[in-house]
Parts: structure tokens; C-alpha cells; sequence
């Protein structure tokens, strides 16, 4: 029998490609859709060929709407972030069945992602309209309690979950007083679509249609007749601006948003070009239009800092004559906000390699915008996996260009998002001193390091399973858990978990590292060791792993067996236990060591609370 494999992945290949050929038209998301789909078919038995370059995952699709279309907009979506989608359809409005019944062909397919699409005509309840606002919320308890047994039943088996808010419906009866009215069906709507958010937190990904609906407009977005006419819950010519939503909140399901903005300076951060008008030529700041709105722009880019993603520059400049923008007083950013400031004659595309290597952060992981179509061009070309943003030559549109392509969403902040920026500038900061001595030993114990290695409470648990979920390079054994297997953890008499805090006279870095183990009588076995890049060789380790000898001891237990399971992004780790004293088992996989106590040093200094 012929391999296809092999076949079907080129296809995969050649379709993706065009999925960035041009923008997507709702004709094309139809068609480039129903190809993947097609293409995917039956790949779950022939993995070996297709996963090496696009991993499959099996993703379902259900809902009260009809879901065709989402089907096909998801595994474009899908293919679009570099991976094959096997894509399973259930039947309409079959959701609830399908989820709660363990014999489902749903539960037969065995998702990794589940995408459900409810209406709020299933939802709204009928309530008098002087209803109050407590008999409102009594009645939509029940459906939150609904949707949280339908996670729980996902979540049990893994299962990623993305699932549509509601738009509220448009009819405004008797107006004013209608908003008034707690019963209000879209009152009762805006009111679900809160409590969904909080009750989800921590375990589902949101595709914000009520947002979208509120930018392009209700009454446009859905009108009644779509829904009478085929079941469709908004008008399908906004399937494109959907895609988008989608690989959004895909992104953070996957633990893939971005995290890096890179910009160009010139005619980007200011009007003008520095070199040739000078930093008193430039525009930027009161005076006229073009300089308020560059720095209304670097103000959006400021607050983006503000929230933890981490900003770069790379420009065709030099670097002392670039830096003068950033220091005049009408300047919003400065030299400081910025965790890599990259400045050459070079080409951009190695600029921004230099960059993820500086900052020790995945290359996948950067939104790169410029105003000149050829350097963005060649960013494409060169790093197709570098999100590319062409702002074009009017600064009024900047904002609404980067914001439009959803690169940063997140599920919520936690402190280390918020901090990550700042962290990010302390470790170049550490990286600049680094280089400028040779003596390892002497930089590790100049930046006065101190650590807090501890069993984390609730309000670390978003951050723990973050990082659980998106470590890469500094994980043994890339297990995922999320919030509610933490939790478990945690109630375990058998499991220890710890989470590690680290600080230097540059900067908090937060929670960057965490621990899961669990005890088979007199061993504890390492099942989950990660640690955050920003951190990589900073003698971490033999700290942590003093600390967990001391809990071994306590515990009466006389041997630790970590393990070590190699992916193409994780050989940074190989030889992890090696260095902490571990010996190789039988299994390959495992290694070991005795408990002894005072073993081994680093040169991380305990503090307690923090």
C-alpha cells in the first residue's frame, strides 16, 4: 500500500503558504478550508511524515449555530499557526450530548482542542421584565453551572477549551428603560458573558464575539434573518475578521501569543529620519499633527510595555546617533523602556535573530512592524514565523494596524506578565555587565541574587500553569497541566510542588520556575522541572534542588529519580541531572540519586516571604 503521507504533507505545506499569500476573502476561507480538511482527513494513523514538520491536532467543533463555516474558518486558523488540523464536526446543537455522554463519537474522536459556539437564544432566560438584578443572577447560575460541568468533563481528559461569547441581541423595545432593566435579554447577555469570563478563568479561551459585534456593529454584524434563514449567528461576510479572533485565542490556548514587539525608529517611532534631520528635526510630541500623533502612538506602545510585552528595536541606524530620539523631552519612550536595542547596517532579518538569541526567547514568539513594505517583506520571506506588521505611511492608522491582528492577548494578567517587560530589561542590563568580565563566578555573586523556593498558594496557580504550559527549553519532561491539575496536585498527600522565586540588584524576575513531584514510598520522582528562559544559567538549579532534598529528608525519603524526555526544543536540559549528581538508570529516561543532606551549593541566598 502507497504511503500518502508524505503527499498530504506537501499539500499541508503548499496550503499554508497560501494562506499568507494575500489576504483571505470569505470565498477563499471556504475553499482553503474544505482543502485542509480534506487534506487532514484520516492522518490521525499515518503520523510519522506529517508530524515531523506540521504536528496534527485533533480539534472539535460544536455548537447551537450552525458550524460549518467555523469549521472551515478553525482549520484555517489552525494551519495558519503551524499546525495540521484533524477536524471533527459535530451534530447541530448536539454540544451538551456530545460533551456529557462518555460514548460520544465526540469522546470517540479524542480531542486536543474543543471550539464551542452557543447562541444566546438558548440562554436567555424568560423573565417578567421588573425582574431584579438577584433574580436575574439566580437564573443565570444555572447556566454557568452547566457550561462548568461541560469543562470539567473536557478538562478531565485534557482537552484545550475555546468557546464564543454572546452577542446581545439589538432589539431595543421601549430604549432607555430597557437598559435599566436587569431582565433585559441583552442585559441578560452582557451579564452571562461576565460571569462566563470569571468562571472560566484559568481553563477556557474566549473568542470575544461581543467585542467584534460592538466594532464592526450590532445590527451589521448579525442580523436577525441570518439566524431564521440557516442558523448562522452573524453574517458570514465577517468571517475573515473572525479567523483573526480565533488565532488569537487559539494563541493563548496553545500557550503561543506573542510576547515581543520589534520597531524600526525612523518614520516609525518619529516622524523624520534622524540621521539626516537631526533629533531636534524630528517630529514628536505638541507642535503640530504628525508629532501628536507619533506620540499618541508611542504612548500605545509605552502602555504595551506597561503590560508586559517586552520592546525591541531594530534599525538600519547607528546606534548612538538612534538613541538621541529617545532622549529628547517630547519622546514618550526611552532608551530604557526597550530590552534590545538593536541598531546596524545590516539586514533586519539578522537583526532580529540577534535579538531572540540576546533575549534568549523563541523567534516565534515576535511581532516585527515597520513602515517600509521591502524591509517587511524581507522579514516575511526570510522568518515566516515572525509576525509582520506594515504600518504603512500615516501614523494616524498605526494603533489600529498593530491592534487589528490581536498578536497580545492573554486569558488574563498575572504579576509575571506584568513584569515580564521589566525583567526582561533587567537581564540585558545583566547581559551588558556579563560581557565585560570574565570571571563567571565574580558576575553571578556581583548581582546579589535571592531566592524563594515554596509551595504556591492560589493566587500563583495562573502563573504556575502559564508556565507550564508554554516552557519549551528548560522543561525535563514538557508534561502540560493546567490550573485544575495544579489544584490536584496540590490536595495530594503523595505530591510535593514548589514554585521558585528569584531577585537581583537589577530587577524581580518573579516566579520563574516550578516543580512537581510525587513520592512512591521511600523515592520521589520529578515528574515536571521547568524554568523560565529569562533565568537560564544563573545557578538556579542547585538551589532548587537543595530544597527539595531538605523536603525529601522530611518526608523520610532516601532516593530522588528525575526524568528526562528529550523534544527538538529541550536539549539545553540533557545533561541537567548529570550535573546535579544523578546517575543514568536502566530506563533511559531516568536518573538517580541518594538523599544526602548540604548537596549541592549555588549561589542563590535564601530570603523568606516575597
Amino acid at each position: 500500500m502507497l504511503d500518502n503521507a508524505p503527499l498530504r504533507g506537501c499539500k499541508l505545506t503548499a496550503l499554508r503558504e497560501a494562506l499568507f499569500a494575500k489576504a483571505l476573502t470569505l470565498p477563499a476561507i471556504f475553499q482553503t478550508g474544505d482543502r485542509i480538511i480534506a487534506a487532514t482527513a484520516g492522518l490521525l494513523g499515518e503520523p510519522a511524515t506529517i508530524q515531523a514538520s506540521l504536528p496534527l491536532q485533533r480539534v472539535a467543533v460544536l455548537g447551537s449555530v450552525t458550524i460549518d463555516y467555523l469549521s472551515r474558518a478553525v482549520a484555517c486558523g489552525i494551519l495558519a499557526e503551524g499546525m495540521a488540523p484533524v477536524v471533527y464536526q459535530a451534530p447541530f446543537g448536539s454540544y451538551v450530548q456530545e460533551i456529557l455522554d462518555p460514548t460520544s463519537p465526540l469522546h470517540g474522536f479524542g480531542p486536543d482542542l474543543a471550539v464551542i459556539a452557543p447562541t444566546w437564544r438558548d440562554l436567555v432566560a424568560t423573565l417578567p421584565i421588573a425582574a431584579s438584578a438577584t433574580e436575574v443572577d439566580a437564573t443565570l447560575e444555572a447556566k454557568i453551572g452547566l457550561f462548568a460541568t461541560l469543562w470539567d468533563r473536557l478538562g478531565a481528559k485534557g482537552v484545550k477549551i475555546i468557546q464564543h461569547t454572546q452577542v446581545p441581541p439589538t432589539a431595543r423595545y421601549c430604549g432607555t428603560a430597557e437598559r435599566l432593566a436587569p431582565a433585559a435579554p441583552a442585559n441578560q447577555v452582557r451579564r452571562l458573558n461576565q460571569k462566563l469570563l470569571q468562571a472560566g478563568r484559568g481553563r477556557v479561551h474566549w473568542v470575544d464575539m461581543e467585542t467584534l459585534a460592538e466594532e464592526i456593529g450590532a445590527r451589521a454584524f448579525g442580523a436577525t434573518r441570518f439566524w431564521h434563514t440557516a442558523k448562522l449567528d452573524f453574517d458570514l461576510r465577517w468571517l475573515p475578521d473572525y479567523l483573526t479572533l480565533f488565532r488569537a485565542a487559539w494563541r493563548a490556548a496553545n500557550a503561543r501569543a506573542k510576547k515581543v514587539l520589534v520597531l524600526d525608529l525612523d518614520n516609525t517611532l518619529w516622524g523624520g529620519v534622524i540621521g539626516d534631520d537631526g533629533a531636534d528635526g524630528i517630529a514628536i510630541g505638541p507642535g503640530s499633527a504628525v508629532g501628536e500623533t507619533f506620540a499618541e502612538w508611542q504612548s500605545y506602545v509605552k502602555a504595551l510595555g506597561e503590560r508586559g510585552i517586552v520592546l525591541a528595536v531594530c534599525s538600519k541606524n547607528s546606534p548612538e546617533i538612534a538613541a538621541t530620539g529617545l532622549g529628547i523631552p517630547n519622546s514618550v519612550l526611552r532608551r530604557e523602556d526597550f530590552a534590545a536595542f538593536e541598531c546596524s547596517w545590516a539586514d533586519k532579518a539578522g537583526g532580529l535573530k540577534r535579538i531572540a538569541k540576546d533575549l534568549n526567547l523563541g523567534i516565534d514568539s515576535f511581532v516585527f512592524a515597520d513602515d517600509n513594505p521591502a524591509e517587511c517583506e524581507l522579514v516575511r520571506q526570510e522568518l515566516p514565523e515572525v509576525a509582520v506588521v506594515h504600518l504603512g505611511d500615516d501614523p494616524g492608522q498605526f494603533i489600529e494596524r498593530l491592534d487589528e491582528g490581536r498578536w497580545f492577548d492573554l486569558p488574563h494578567y498575572t504579576t509575571e506578565d506584568l513584569g515580564r517587560a521589566a525583567a526582561y530589561g533587567a537581564r540585558a542590563a545583566a547581559l551588558a555587565e556579563q560581557s565585560q568580565t570574565t570571571d563567571l563566578g565574580g558576575f553571578l555573586r556581583g548581582l546579589e541574587m535571592k531566592g524563594r523556593l515554596y509551595r504556591p498558594d492560589e493566587a500563583d496557580i495562573p502563573r504556575v500553569a502559564q508556565l507550564e504550559q508554554k516552557t519549551n527549553q528548560f522543561n525535563l519532561t514538557t508534561r502540560r497541566y493546567g490550573e485544575a491539575a495544579i489544584r490536584g496536585f496540590l490536595a495530594r498527600n503523595d505530591a510535593v510542588v514548589l514554585a521558585f522565586r528569584l531577585a537581583d540588584r537589577l530587577g524581580d524576575h518573579g516566579l520563574v520556575s516550578t516543580l512537581i513531584a510525587l513520592q512512591e514510598d521511600a523515592t520521589l520522582r520529578i515528574d515536571s522541572w521547568l524554568m523560565s528562559c529569562r533565568v537560564f544559567s544563573r545557578s538556579a538549579e542547585p538551589f532548587i534542588l537543595r530544597g527539595l532534598i531538605d523536603l525529601a529528608r522530611q518526608r523520610g525519603v532516601t532516593r530522588l529519580v528525575g526524568e528526562y524526555l528529550p523534544t527538538p526544543k529541550n536539549d539545553v536540559v540533557a545533561d541537567l541531572y548529570e550535573r546535579m549528581g544523578f546517575t543514568r538508570a536502566d530506563d533511559a529516561a531516568l536518573w538517580s540519586r541518594p538523599v544526602t543532606p548540604g548537596e549541592p551549593d549555588g549561589l542563590v541566598t535564601y530570603i523568606a516571604g516575597g
